[in-house]
């Protein structure tokens, strides 16, 4: 009786509560909402996805270099490859260069600069291969 008074009074206390209303999360890169801002209304990608993508590959910080990424390393805070910005057998200048992005892979620090290269390297990979997220190792929320 007691087990059947106790299920009882959980049922009916789901029941009969209000539902719970989630709270807005926080931007992992706060100090940096006005460029998951641009980004995301510019893009398919959401806010809360290309802020993501910056903390995981930077933790938000405009000077971040990884100089063991093949190519010579990644710039910035969407950790751009050098291989976007270096020259090669079909861009003498470089991928970014030719597109009217940067002048040099240095320009890249520059965090509007980053996330105009990222917005291009994104429609590049969503035109060639239909999701713009695989030179990030695909969709962050997966």
């Amino acid at each position: 009786m007691k087990k059947l008074l106790l299920v009882s009074a959980i049922l009916i206390s789901v029941m009969f509560t209000s539902p719970v209303h989630a709270t807005t999360r926080e931007l992992l890169c706060d100090h940096r909402k006005d460029i998951s801002s641009m980004v995301s209304a510019q893009r398919s990608a959401g806010r809360y996805q290309v802020d993501y993508v910056m903390w995981r590959e930077s933790r938000c910080r405009q000077v971040a270099f990884n100089p063991t990424d093949p190519m010579g390393g990644s710039y910035g805070l969407f950790q751009i490859n050098a291989y976007w910005c270096k020259p090669n057998k079909y861009f003498k200048k470089g991928v970014l260069q030719h597109w009217g992005i940067v002048e040099s892979c240095d320009d890249l620090f520059n965090p509007r600069v980053n996330a105009l290269a990222f917005m291009a390297i994104f429609d590049y990979a969503e035109q060639h291969y239909g999701d713009g997220w695989i030179p990030w190792g695909g969709k962050p929320w997966n």
